[in-house]
């Protein structure tokens, strides 16, 4: 061992991570300990699987690696800001932590490994610019076996359709989100509004008429959810199906490309949420497909644009991502920006992508409208959701410094407030407080004054209540029970409504009840999608079923574009970040949420690393 140790290493190298390696298990000995006399020991594995990938990559001299993107400092800091976090989020996700240990303490920890960070972190950018300065022409002569797209792609619908039948079947006819009630309630009683995507609603509200005029079937709301379910199987099952054959077309390795159709049609998640009555499952999927659209865009070697089918594509493309979010325009706008300076060199591609963001934007608008008016539906944008990120720090600094406030401060609350009591602060999710904030425009006025008022006061208070709101999307190994697949009643997988809403479910959906016959798998989906989930206990697994995870892979993404002097790959996340800028400021974290972002990037990081063909 002694041998090896000195033929790998020199004195000082030696040395240096051996002191880098002892801290940092010291320091895991010591939070080890402490969690276990608070009872809470278990933290999913990834912490420890990270400690050992961290300690492997010490052993490879990680630690020494000097010809990776950036300089030593840059590499550094990036370091401590990750450790940071995930240090920080372990202290405040555990009571007996964040009482028992002084801030000191938690610096020392965060210094301890910091070192091993460093060497994934290098680990990870080699092994990158490895696979971004590989041959392409190599990668291409291992592609023997030629590709049919038409083919490819209605094998891959049909696999991922039969692998969507399996939850289908299991919680037929459809899984119901909270959303569904106040959609149901607008298609049933008190007409349509537009604070859900309309044309979402508005698909439901059809598929439930559908229901109604078929002449075969005993229950007409069971029929039409089913309608529902299976026409959003079929989208996301097409989209999925596009991007195989995208990653096919661009040279991706068929054996990752199968494993990716597999995934799609067998990983629970992907089932779940296709059978799921949302609008964040087709969002997602077109935020998917968009990325790769993009992708192509700024990949393209040829002399002339592509054809007018795919600018009409693309056209479309836009118009559905903007009617199934609301506040997808935002995002995309910030988008066009970015496109228009990248493509300014390229006068035709700049024209014709001129031509097609104003063509989408017009029909948006234009749709829009159009079914705003056929529906009679009502304006109800009220800005209530933008409210998220001040009513949950106005809210932190009166749950925790209530006998501190001034008269003044308690008057400005009341007002807010609607005369009630005190704003309900609930960590990780801002609905309890914001849900009875008043929409006048004088009250939204005091709640300016009173925001700035308290955060002059108590900035860390305001800092913590932000990050702890968007705690998921930073804390690999957040348990926040809303970071579930779905996080209502344990998952509300249930077979039935909690009991305060049962009767009002009935009242909108007569005789609405699930299949009954297929327990087992109730059992075995129910364990991706309440507290307890299986798939906790497997530590690789536990990883990617967390959002913060294609968050961090979203950021190094960008930095490994920028290292491999690839700024152009850059802009196919425009969009995505974008998007996860405007969750930051939402009301929490939920998977389906992120579902977007991690569909899109899981997209880009492949086509990054393993695509080799340029159009």
């Amino acid at each position: 061992m002694m041998e090896k140790i000195k033929e790998r290493f020199t004195g000082k190298e030696a040395a240096v991570t051996g002191i880098a390696g002892t801290a940092a298990l010291l320091a895991y000995v010591r939070i080890s300990l402490l969690l276990w006399r608070e009872g809470s020991l278990y933290t999913m594995g990834i912490f420890p699987m990270l400690l050992l990938f961290g300690l492997y990559c010490l052993w490879k001299k990680a630690l020494f690696m000097e010809e990776v993107f950036f300089a030593v400092w840059v590499r550094a800091a990036l370091a401590a800001v990750f450790t940071a976090f995930q240090v920080t989020g372990l202290w405040w996700s555990h009571p007996g932590l964040e009482s028992g240990v002084s801030g000191l303490e938690v610096f020392v920890w965060i210094l301890c490994f910091i070192p091993i960070c460093y060497a994934g972190q290098n680990m990870l950018f080699r092994l990158v610019s490895r696979y971004g300065k590989e041959s392409s022409a190599g990668r291409r002569a291992s592609e023997k076996k030629e590709f049919c797209p038409w083919k490819g792609f209605l094998y891959s619908f049909l696999v991922i359709m039969l692998g969507f039948l399996i939850p289908f079947a299991t919680y037929y006819p459809a899984i119901m989100a909270y959303d569904v009630i106040p959609q149901l309630d607008q298609i049933r009683i008190s007409g349509y509004t537009t604070h859900h995507p309309l044309i979402h609603t508005l698909m439901l509200s059809m598929s439930l008429k559908l229901g109604e005029i078929l002449p075969f079937v005993t229950n007409a709301d069971r029929a039409g959810l089913a309608i529902y379910s299976l026409l959003q199987m079929t989208v996301v099952s097409c989209c999925f199906s596009y991007v195989y054959t995208f990653f096919r077309r661009k040279g991706v390795n068929r054996y990752l490309c199968y494993f990716f159709v597999l995934c799609a049609a067998f990983y629970p998640t992907h089932g779940l949420l296709a059978v799921s009555i949302t609008k964040d499952t087709i969002y997602a999927v077109l935020v998917m497909v968009f990325a790769v659209f993009v992708w192509e865009a700024v990949t393209w070697q040829g002399t002339a644009c592509p054809g007018k089918g795919w600018f009409a594509a693309y056209t479309v493309l836009t118009v559905l991502l903007l009617l199934f979010r609301n506040n997808s325009i935002y995002a995309w706008a910030l988008y066009v920006i970015v496109a228009l300076f990248v493509f300014r060199r390229k006068i035709l591609w700049n024209q014709r992508l001129g031509i097609a963001h104003a063509a989408a934007f017009i029909l948006y608008l234009l749709f829009n409208t159009l079914m705003i008016q056929a529906s009679g539906a009502t304006s109800d944008t009220y800005a209530r959701e933008m409210l998220s990120v001040p009513a949950q720090q106005i809210a932190r600094v009166a749950a925790f410094h209530e006998e501190e406030l001034t008269a003044q401060d308690l008057e400005n609350l009341s007002l807010i407030w609607n005369g009630g009591e005190l704003p309900e602060y609930v960590p990780a999710i801002a609905d309890r407080s914001k849900k009875d904030i008043v929409g006048d425009k004088e009250v939204l006025k005091t709640l300016a004054q009173e925001w700035l008022s308290l955060g002059c006061r108590y900035p860390g208070e305001y800092w913590k209540a932000f990050l702890l709101k968007n705690k998921g999307m930073w804390y690999l190994v957040d348990t926040t029970y809303l970071n579930d697949v779905y996080s209502y009643a344990k998952g509300y997988l249930q077979l039935s409504y909690p009991s305060d809403q049962q009767a009002y479910m009935e009242a909108l959906a007569p005789g609405y009840v699930r299949h009954q016959k297929l327990q087992l798998l109730q059992s075995v989906y129910r364990y991706f999608a309440a507290v307890d989930e299986v798939w906790r206990y497997i530590p690789p697994l536990a990883l990617v079923m967390q959002p913060a995870f294609y968050c961090w892979m979203l950021f190094y993404y960008c930095l490994c574009c920028i290292g491999l002097k690839k700024p152009m790959m850059l802009v196919p996340a425009v969009y995505v970040i974008a998007l996860a800028g405007t969750l930051l400021l939402g009301p929490c974290v939920l998977t389906r949420y992120l579902y977007p972002v991690m569909l899109s990037v899981t997209a880009l990081v492949i086509l990054g690393l393993f695509s080799s063909r340029v159009t």
